[in-house]
């Protein structure tokens, strides 16, 4: 998540940074000779451990497994899933640290680097990242993170945001930026100041603006001088709705019990099968999956119309990803 066109290893060629779902930070390095990206690699710590927050993918194992061996000082705040990372030189000292965003709590946190670019000593253990006295953090989960100098003092400042509750009645998210008030020495941010407000989810009849899944970027995108906001997410929205006749109304109930009694008889099918797996081997519990499957295709076959027919008398909640514009009109 969040990749970052970045010249990681100071051979002067943009490398790809980024956070991934399995819990670490990776690398895509340049390679010249081939004039292409070559696979990513994990960026390791100055122990030649994996970076890690809690919350990891063990490979050698197949499974997700948990650690406080890189907890910062006074333990985590909550445990952590590494999903996003960015270059950045927070201590000003020439060489980029870690950034790392957090998928669960929303934390920000840090991996300085003792080392260099070319060759880099990152610390074995997280720091969380302080904004005004408090940990840096956003409140809607999965913070991604951008560095932009946003208000042109010539200090990188982080602009992180978030997720959101992205099927249920919970708070959507937002963007928010965090100034850095000194350009010499260790970064300082300031209390978060919102460019685009968490979002409550209430927009009728049409998409309104970004509500969940939220991924910010900063650019001059009309060439005035000033940087515009652009946010990729989903938008949350309750479409208009009519005044049903009688009979649409017990048409619509009539549809509505006819596709939860297909859901039971899905979800018993899925039960039955995975109840007489409870034991098995790995493959065989599959296969026994993989037998039902016909079955549970055809109940979805035969759901569909059912469900198209509903929601043009009952339309639920809209769901669909859009990328947005913010012209920045600052004077």
């Amino acid at each position: 998540m969040s990749p970052q066109f970045v010249d990681f290893d100071g051979d002067g060629d943009d490398d790809i940074v980024c956070g991934i779902y399995d819990g670490s930070p990776h690398v895509s390095y340049w390679d010249q000779e081939r004039a292409g990206y070559l696979p990513p690699v994990g960026i390791l710590d100055r122990a030649g451990d994996r970076i890690v927050m809690n919350a990891w993918w063990n490979f050698a194992e197949e499974k997700w497994d948990r650690t406080d061996r890189c907890d910062p000082e006074g333990g985590a705040p909550v445990e952590g899933h590494l999903t996003s990372a960015i270059a950045f030189d927070y201590d000003r000292d020439g060489d980029f640290d870690l950034v790392l965003g957090d998928h669960r709590g929303g934390y920000i946190y840090l991996r300085r680097n003792a080392g260099s670019n070319r060759a880099p000593k990152f610390a074995t253990k997280n720091e969380l990242v302080m904004a005004a006295g408090e940990p840096m953090r956003d409140a809607c989960t999965v913070a991604t993170i951008r560095s932009v100098d946003w208000n042109g003092d010539g200090a990188l400042d982080l602009m992180v945001s978030g997720m959101g509750d992205p099927y249920g009645g919970g708070r959507g998210a937002g963007v928010a930026v965090y100034l850095n008030r000194t350009r010499e020495g260790e970064s300082d941010f300031g209390a978060p100041r919102w460019l685009v407000a968490p979002s409550t989810k209430d927009a009728a009849g049409a998409p309104k603006r970004p509500d969940v899944g939220l991924h910010a970027d900063a650019v001059d995108l009309d060439e005035d001088g000033d940087l515009d906001l652009i946010v990729g997410g989903y938008s949350v929205w309750d479409p208009k709705t009519r005044q049903l006749t009688a009979a649409e109304t017990a048409r619509a109930d009539e549809l509505s019990a006819s596709i939860a009694a297909l859901d039971a008889r899905s979800e018993e099918i899925y039960r039955e099968a995975d109840m007489a797996g409870e034991g098995l081997e790995e493959a065989a519990a599959q296969a026994l999956i993989e037998e039902v499957q016909p079955k549970l295709d055809e109940l979805r076959k035969e759901r569909a119309p059912l469900q198209r027919e509903l929601e043009e008398l009952r339309p639920r909640q809209k769901r669909t990803s859009f990328t947005w514009l913010y012209e920045n009109l600052t004077k």
